[in-house]
Formats: C-alpha cells, sequence, structure tokens
C-alpha cells in the first residue's frame, strides 16, 4: 500500500474518532448544564488542548463562547466542524479503498453540516447526538464492509490512537481544572462530577457493571486507566494500538518500524505494571501528561518512519548516482 494512502486512512481513523469524542463531551456538558447549571464548556476546550488557541481568537472574536469554538468555529482545527470537514476530504480521495456505505455516511454528516449556516446554541444537544451516532454508525460499517487488509489496520491504528488521548483528557480535565477543593473533595459536587466523566467516556453502565454502585474518583480512574475489558480504558486501547501496528507493518522493514514498536510495547507494558495506589502517590495529572507525550512520540515516529520514510529503490537510486557523480 502507498505510504500517502496508509496515512490517510491512519488520520481518517483518527479524525472519526475524534469527532465522535467531541460530539459526546459536548452532548454531555449541554446536560450538565441543564440538570445542575454549572458550566464547564472551559474544562472540554482544554481537554482538546485548545485553551490558548481560545483567547488568541477571542481578539479577533470577542463574542465567541467556549461552546461554538469547540463544536463550530473554523477557526479552531479541533473543533467538531473543523473535524468532519477533514474527515470527508480525506474519505473523498479515499473511495478506492473504503466502501460506498462508508462514503456516503461520511458524506452525509458534512452535508448536514453545510446546511447549518450558523451556530445556534439550544441545538447543541440535538446536533452532537446526531453526529455521535452518525460517526458510531461509521466506525461499524468500516468494520463490517472493507477488506481487513493493511488498510484497514492503519485505520484501526489512528482510531484507537485517537481513543487513548481523548480518554487521558478527559480523566486530566476532571483531575487538573475541576478538582475540587478541601470538604469537596468526595462531596455531592466532586461525585456529580466524576458521574460526568463516566458519561463522557461511555463507561457509566460499565463501571455499575463491575459492583460499584457509589461515584468514587478513584474507583473511575481505575476503570477509565487499567481495565482490560473496557473498550476505551487506556491499557485497552494502547493493546489495541500494539495489535493492530504489528499487523499493519508486517510487511515493513523493521528499522523503519522499529521506533514506533518500541514505543508502544514501552508504554503497554509501564501501563500494566503501575498500581492505582502507585499512580495517585507519583501524581495522576504528571503521569497523564507522560502519557500524552508518549502517544504524541509514538505518532511521530509512525509519520516520519513509516509515512515519511523514502522507498528503498529510490534510496539506492540516490546511491548509485552520488556514487556515479
Amino acid at each position: 500500500m502507498l505510504s500517502r494512502v496508509a496515512e490517510n486512512l491512519y488520520w481518517l481513523g483518527r479524525y472519526l474518532e475524534r469527532a465522535e469524542n467531541i460530539a459526546r463531551m459536548a452532548r454531555v456538558e449541554h446536560e450538565v448544564l441543564l440538570e445542575s447549571g454549572q458550566e464547564i464548556w472551559h474544562s472540554l476546550v482544554s481537554t482538546t488542548a485548545s485553551n490558548q488557541l481560545y483567547w488568541d481568537t477571542m481578539v479577533e472574536s470577542p463574542e465567541l463562547t467556549h461552546s461554538e469554538f469547540l463544536i463550530y468555529s473554523m477557526q479552531n482545527p479541533a473543533s467538531l466542524r473543523s473535524t468532519l470537514v477533514r474527515a470527508r476530504e480525506l474519505a473523498r480521495g479515499l473511495r478506492e479503498h473504503i466502501s460506498r456505505e462508508v462514503w456516503e455516511e461520511i458524506n452525509a454528516i458534512y452535508l448536514s453540516l453545510a446546511l447549518r449556516k450558523q451556530f445556534i446554541s439550544n441545538d447543541i444537544h440535538e446536533f452532537c447526538s446526531e453526529t455521535q451516532r452518525r460517526t458510531q454508525t461509521i466506525l461499524g460499517l468500516y468494520d463490517n464492509t472493507v477488506l481487513r487488509d493493511e488498510g484497514r489496520e492503519w485505520f484501526r491504528c489512528g482510531m484507537y490512537l485517537e481513543r487513548a488521548d481523548m480518554t487521558s483528557r478527559i480523566i486530566d480535565a476532571k483531575y487538573h481544572i475541576l478538582l475540587p477543593r478541601g470538604d469537596a473533595v468526595g462531596g455531592a459536587f466532586d461525585r456529580f462530577h466524576w458521574m460526568a466523566v463516566l458519561r463522557s467516556a461511555s463507561a457509566r453502565e460499565a463501571y455499575r457493571r463491575m459492583g460499584n454502585n457509589e461515584v468514587d474518583g478513584i474507583q473511575v480512574a481505575q476503570l477509565l486507566i487499567f481495565s482490560q475489558e473496557f473498550p476505551r480504558s487506556l491499557a485497552f486501547c494502547v493493546q489495541a494500538l500494539q495489535r493492530h501496528c504489528q499487523q499493519a507493518t508486517a510487511q515493513t522493514p523493521k528499522r523503519r518500524r522499529a521506533a514506533a514498536e518500541r514505543g508502544i510495547a514501552l508504554l503497554h507494558l509501564d501501563v500494566g505494571a503501575m498500581e492505582m495506589e502507585q499512580l495517585i502517590d507519583d501524581g495522576l495529572h504528571e503521569f497523564l501528561d507522560g502519557f500524552q507525550q508518549r502517544l504524541i512520540d509514538i505518532d511521530r515516529a509512525i509519520t516520519d518512519d513509516i509515512f515519511g520514510a523514502e522507498p528503498e529503490a529510490s534510496q539506492h537510486q540516490r546511491q548509485l548516482t552520488i556514487e556515479q557523480g
């Protein structure tokens, strides 16, 4: 498979997973606002690592709200709208490598978005719910309508790397930004926001099925970080990323895939060896910050060493040219 095609499938997986996450988190935030009157849009902007960009954009657009910036603004490359537009652009160039059903669903989301001429805050819940359902449909269609070949493995690599990153940011936003002080820890307000975290990660039912009746921050973090059974936990995503990357790079020269494989393997081992008590002692925020940086390093290794590597034939020809010159 051409490196360009593999890279585009990898990013299509990332963008669709990102869109589904943003839509789900925004829907939950809207519900939290209606239920409690507590607005935490700023934490969602932080979850997408867009805080500084938001304040920079506010200089030119002082009326821009956190919700509009996160969902609709094309000035924000991490917004739901920007993400869906890029996913559609990639899918259009990948028509030969994805099924007709997948393309039609992606195009349908884009056309639905194009009909919205402006951002209307009252439509947030409906729009985000629809986007979440459609992206989940696309992810399911992709697995059931395309060949399980190298392209599919790169798509899944992108999806699981993005999911691991977003789950870590959901936890970190609660811990680092919404962290209560003093007596509020473990109180009603604290439990309410940890429940919002579970809902943001689609983990509420899984948490209860594990026998947890009360919402406890440590137990929530335990599920979202270490569970081997929950598909959005960090441990599950890293393990899946390792499996799909190995299958995607089966025909890739060892020296080109070594850095990415080593980075994923070490991250998998480190997460598997970590205990919750040790994580709390060392610092949850520090762990999550390091986890996100290691995902960035893995993404860079995949991009530079695998997608961006010069073909062997070209290297050989260049060496012959140098020697002849």
